[in-house]
This record gives C-alpha cells, sequence and structure tokens, in this order.
C-alpha cells in the first residue's frame, strides 16, 4: 500500500519535490516529521475494506465546503505539524480506484451491465459535475504551502532549499482530447445496411431511398460518413489529440453489429483520409460489446487492429457502450498490451467519474496494486447530455452544462476528453453544438 499512498499523495500536491513533506498515519508519534498530516481512518483496516462497513455514509461531511468520504471535518496545528481529520487519501482512492463498482459488482446495473452513474456516490452527493480530487489537492497544497513557508521554527541543519512554496497550478486546459467512436462507417453500403435500409425506405417510409442510392455511387452521401466535416472541426485545434477508435471482432452479434471490414474498401478509405488530413491522429481499439462479458478477448482484438494499423501501435482503448463493467476487467487491458484508457465516463450523466480530470493510473481496488494502465477521465459523451434516458437535455442546456465542464477543467489545469460519434453528427443539434464547442475551445 504504501506505493499507492505516495502516488496519491503526489497526484494530489502535483508536486513530488515536496511530497514528502505529508505524511498519512493516525499515529501521533510520526506526526512531528512532517509539515502536514493527514489522519487516516479505518477505511483499509483488513477487517473493513472490501465490505459494506467501508462504505461512506450520504449525506457527506465537508471541509472548507469541499465534501469529502471519511474521517471528520477537522484542521488543526499542533506544534510545528498541521493535522487534517478529513482522509482525502481514503476519499481519493475511492473514487480513482471504482470501489464503489468493486463493493456492489452486481447491484446498481443498467441494461448493458453498467454502473449507473445517477446511482453513484458522485452523484448522490450532487458533485458528479465538480473534480473533486483537485479540490482535495488545493486545500492540501493550500495548508502545506502555508507551514512550508513557515521557515522560522526550523533546526539549522534542516534543508530550506525546497521550503519556499509549491509552483502554482495553472488555470488553463492541459490538454484537449477530440475522440470519436466509429460504431460504423457508413450506413447503406453493405448489403445487411442497404436491405435494412430500403425495406424502411419503402414499407415504413422512415427513410429516403435516394438517399440510399447516391451512398452506393458515393461514400461522402452516406449519412454515417461524417469523417470529412469531423475532421475539418477537429483540425481548427491543432494542438488537440485526434483519437479514433475502431472496431475489431470476428462474428459479431446484438450490440457488436454493424461491423466494418479491417481490410477492405470503406475501412482503407477511412483510414487513408484521416492520416491525410490529420497525420497525427491516433487509431485505438474499440473493444467490443462482448468483450465487456469476456475480457479476455481484448488480446485478440489488439491483434486484429493492429495487423490493419501497420504503421503505429495500438496501445490506446475504450470499451463500447463504455462497457467496463467491473474494475478488475481492465487487467484484460494490461494484457493485450493497452497503456491508455478513455473508458472512464458514465454513459447516463457528464462529469468526472474518477473524480478527477487529470490522467491517472488505475489501481485495482481487489489487488490494492498499482498498475501501469492510465486512464484518462472522460468529460462528456453526445448521446449522455441528450438521450432521453439520460440526461435529457436540449441544445441549450447541452451547451450550458458542457460549458461547465469545461471551466471546470481549465481552473484546475486539466484534460478535456470528448466523445462524439461520428453516425450522430447526422443530427442538426448534435453537429451545432459540436461546432459550437469547437470555437469555445479554440478561445481557450
Amino acid at each position: 500500500m504504501s506505493e499507492i499512498i505516495d502516488y496519491i499523495i503526489q497526484f494530489l500536491i502535483r508536486d513530488e519535490h515536496n511530497a514528502h513533506h505529508v505524511g498519512y498515519c493516525n499515529d501521533k508519534t510520526q506526526w512531528s516529521k512532517y509539515k502536514v498530516v493527514i489522519v487516516s481512518s479505518n477505511f483499509f483496516n483488513n477487517n473493513i475494506y472490501g465490505t459494506q462497513q467501508s462504505m461512506p455514509s450520504l449525506p457527506l461531511q465537508e471541509i472548507e465546503g469541499i465534501p469529502f468520504l471519511f474521517g471528520s471535518p477537522h484542521i488543526e496545528k499542533i506544534e510545528n505539524t498541521i493535522v487534517c481529520y478529513a482522509d482525502l487519501i481514503a476519499s481519493t482512492y475511492f473514487l480513482i480506484s471504482r470501489y464503489e463498482e468493486y463493493i456492489n459488482p452486481n447491484n446498481n446495473r443498467d441494461i448493458h451491465g453498467r454502473y449507473i452513474g445517477k446511482q453513484s456516490i458522485p452523484a448522490k452527493a450532487n458533485f458528479i459535475h465538480r473534480p473533486i480530487i483537485e479540490e482535495y489537492g488545493e486545500l492540501l497544497r493550500k495548508l502545506l504551502s502555508s507551514n512550508l513557508s513557515d521557515t522560522s521554527e526550523l533546526s539549522e541543519k534542516s534543508d530550506k532549499s525546497d521550503l519556499t512554496h509549491l509552483h502554482p497550478i495553472p488555470q488553463q486546459i492541459n490538454h484537449i482530447y477530440l475522440t470519436h467512436d466509429v460504431d460504423s462507417i457508413t450506413n447503406y453500403r453493405r448489403l445487411r445496411g442497404f436491405l435494412g435500409g430500403t425495406y424502411r425506405s419503402i414499407v415504413k417510409r422512415t427513410e429516403f431511398l435516394t438517399t440510399i442510392l447516391k451512398s452506393l455511387f458515393n461514400i461522402n452521401n452516406d449519412p454515417a460518413y461524417t469523417f470529412p466535416w469531423i475532421l475539418q472541426q477537429d483540425n481548427q485545434l491543432p494542438e488537440a489529440t485526434q483519437i479514433y477508435f475502431i472496431k475489431a471482432t470476428h462474428n459479431a452479434k446484438g450490440f457488436d453489429r454493424p461491423t466494418y471490414n479491417l481490410i477492405g474498401k470503406n475501412f482503407n478509405l477511412l483510414k487513408k483520409n484521416i492520416l491525410k488530413s490529420s497525420p497525427n491522429a491516433i487509431f485505438g481499439l474499440h473493444a467490443s460489446y462482448k468483450s465487456g462479458d469476456t475480457p479476455d478477448i481484448i488480446v485478440e482484438e489488439q491483434k486484429l487492429l493492429q495487423y490493419a494499423i501497420e504503421n503505429q501501435r495500438i496501445t490506446t482503448s475504450r470499451h463500447h457502450y463504455l462497457r467496463s463493467l467491473q474494475p478488475n476487467d481492465m487487467e484484460a487491458l494490461i494484457d493485450a498490451r493497452i497503456t491508455n484508457d478513455y473508458t472512464m465516463g458514465y454513459a447516463d450523466i457528464a462529469g468526472f467519474r474518477l473524480g478527477t480530470c487529470r490522467a491517472v493510473r488505475f489501481i485495482n481496488p481487489s489487488t490494492r496494486k498499482l498498475t501501469s494502465l492510465t486512464l484518462h477521465p472522460l468529460t462528456m459523451m453526445d448521446c449522455s447530455l441528450t438521450h432521453e434516458k439520460y440526461m435529457g437535455l436540449n441544445y441549450k442546456e447541452s451547451l450550458l452544462y458542457a460549458q461547465n465542464l469545461i471551466e471546470q477543467t481549465k481552473k484546475y489545469n486539466g484534460d478535456l476528453c470528448l466523445l462524439w460519434h461520428n453516425t450522430i453528427f447526422s443530427e442538426k443539434d448534435h453537429k451545432n453544438l459540436y461546432s459550437q464547442l469547437i470555437q469555445i475551445l479554440q478561445k481557450q
């Protein structure tokens, strides 16, 4: 656990040089060694951890207006040490490790087996829209900075060189990730799509036959092939990272349909156009819906995509339907040589699922081990905002909510990660919303 504690302290204060001034213990005889001590709760006790006793009670207590999960809302100075009784370490661990889902492996699930965001602790405690871990870090930095600046009581042998102040955190977005899940390249240029579309146009009259026929002659006429427009929009933010998550599964059924051929004409054209327009664009694995139930198949899917994408190493992933069902399943990503995952957002509500707006290393709550996998929190997904079964926001409400998440990310120098599916841009409001967000981000 010591490696995890050290990692969390450094993650919170964002200053490796001064991290040794922060202690985490409830042994009062050790407190004088540190400038700031966070008093440990019983969360990590062997007879508590992994049981329902370890779950926080609602409503949460607050310290300086910040809700926390464990400990008590009290800060005091004892001799030369500031003591914080709010257990910010356990609270951080709880959020970034998906501990709540680990404790409730079969409860609070939707029809796809995903954890329901609206029923999660962050939503119930009303901080899903706040990167609460960054607020913990800001409080801890304030306490540490106030004590580091007081060098009057240090002995002559103390090293004062690192006891000035913590470097300021710039209030600007650190990095922008513009990501797109390619669930389908086209609607009508496959036999199944053509026949289905034709049936709906003739029998149900829900689609236009002329659109279907035009799509056969020119891929740019297909409603799902919105990639030229996407590239035009995304290239307005040249410093952003563009990621296209690609399916790679054989014999797809159910929610993994439709499929596309990774060595076929449509995909090769898409790949060529993306790399021509954005040479630094990244292709990532869109792990299948099925892999949510059987994570071991991710290794094979990664190999299939790697074969199709010859000039890039496939080390990036996102689960189809955001279907990362159990925290422990992420070990399968590591087995597949995935180093960066972009799944971590709730489907039914946009916000900060992991409590942070920064990339964070995955902690496996079942083994209590710090892993090599980096998680990039998903800030918002298109359908999370507007789908009637999710947040159900209209255009103006979606824009306001998105702007707040952008401002929160900017305030704490975090990473902004957007997910817009290529197929959704056939809807006017989503096209306008995405274009508006790109314009907002140009001004950041």
